[in-house]
């Protein structure tokens, strides 16, 4: 069993299905706002996960379907865990957005080889 003074245990990063329990959640932040009022609300979307909380760098990249979302698009607002910060939000972005990323990745592939071979028969 995975103990809580690790941080698998901490983040529980063995069930990537508990997003949006009481430990992992977001909402709208009217202490950080978004000069580019991406959304109309002049708001930011921020990340809540136990003790810790965090937001994309740029807004707009919630609304990107194909963007793969990296450790440095990822900026931690909080962190009162007894983990650094490197180590918090490696634990993040496995937790939000390692299945995501590998299934965008996929699709960016399969996109990629198409359009290849399009290109590949024009010429």
């Amino acid at each position: 069993m995975i103990k809580e003074n690790t941080i698998e245990g901490y983040f529980n990063l063995a069930e990537p299905s508990d997003l949006g329990d009481t430990h992992h959640s977001g909402s709208w932040s009217k202490d950080h706002l978004d000069p580019t009022n991406t959304w109309g609300n002049g708001m930011c979307f921020v990340y809540y996960n136990r003790n810790c909380s965090f937001k994309l760098k740029q807004e707009i990249w919630q609304k990107y379907t194909s963007k793969i979302i990296k450790l440095s698009d990822m900026e931690l607002l909080t962190n009162d865990t007894p983990f650094t910060n490197a180590e918090v939000k490696q634990a993040l972005h496995q937790k939000w957005f390692a299945e995501n990323n590998e299934e965008i990745r996929l699709a960016n592939n399969r996109k990629a080889r198409m359009r290849r071979a399009k290109q590949k028969e024009v010429a």
